[in-house]
């Protein structure tokens, strides 16, 4: 499998997941999306879903992302939006615009190695990368050794939210009103510093300047594939 081209590995990337095509060979022809239960209907978001104008539900208990019928406002004057579109049947093959309107980055599953998703950047420099079996697993240059997704992504025990570390401080996202939200966790007074919202055939992040000068653009790139997918990710 190739990172990058040309192919060098990533110092951030540990040895075992550059070797992740020899050791995942096996499982070339199979679904990667069959396994753990998933079933049929939950091997992407292609935007489509069911008919019934619902995504799966990116907590498993908690309600779906609705879709909006027109882009919603920003929240802010100085904020920036960026755009998941350009969909290869699904989110896990689509293009990242910018505020710029021109592609940030790309979400690819390699076709030799489909249990196998990464983010690059429009450098085609690799950040992050999930491996979907056996256990669904992450890494993100700079943020997050490889670990479980659930893990980094933790569901609270009332199901309410999911949190996150970022440089040792933890978030939260939680759907209001028809977003997930982002917001630290441990403030008293918590200001939504980032959002989620789906649109007919995109779906939309947008960060504060805050957010962004707290480097959390690619975690929250990461995280907002992981949440509109359609996997279960625990």
């Amino acid at each position: 499998m190739s990172l990058s081209t040309p192919r060098v590995r990533p110092p951030w990337l540990a040895p075992e997941i550059d070797a992740f095509s020899t050791r995942y060979t096996s499982f070339i022809t199979m679904n990667p999306f069959a396994q753990g239960g998933w079933g049929q209907g939950q091997s992407g978001d292609s935007l489509s879903n069911n008919g019934s104008g619902t995504a799966p539900s990116i907590f498993g208990a908690l309600p779906s992302l609705p879709v909006s019928t027109s882009i919603p406002r920003s929240m802010q004057p100085d904020s920036v939006t960026y755009q998941f579109t350009s969909f290869n049947t699904t989110i896990l093959n689509c293009s990242v615009i910018g505020p710029q309107s021109r592609v940030a980055y790309r979400i690819v599953t390699e076709t030799s190695v489909p249990s196998c998703t990464i983010w690059k950047d429009n450098e085609s420099r690799s950040i992050a990368m999930v491996q979907w079996q056996p256990n669904a697993t992450l890494e993100i240059r700079g943020v997050a050794p490889r670990q479980r997704v659930r893990d980094w992504l933790r569901l609270s025990p009332d199901q309410s939210r999911r949190t996150m570390e970022v440089r040792g401080t933890q978030y939260a996202w939680a759907p209001m009103e028809g977003f997930i939200c982002l917001y630290k966790a441990q403030s008293s007074a918590p200001r939504v510093l980032a959002r989620i919202a789906r649109a007919p055939t995109m779906v939309l992040l947008e960060l504060t300047q805050e957010a962004i000068q707290l480097s959390l653009l690619e975690p929250a790139l990461v995280a907002t594939v992981m949440f509109v997918c359609g996997h279960n990710i625990d």
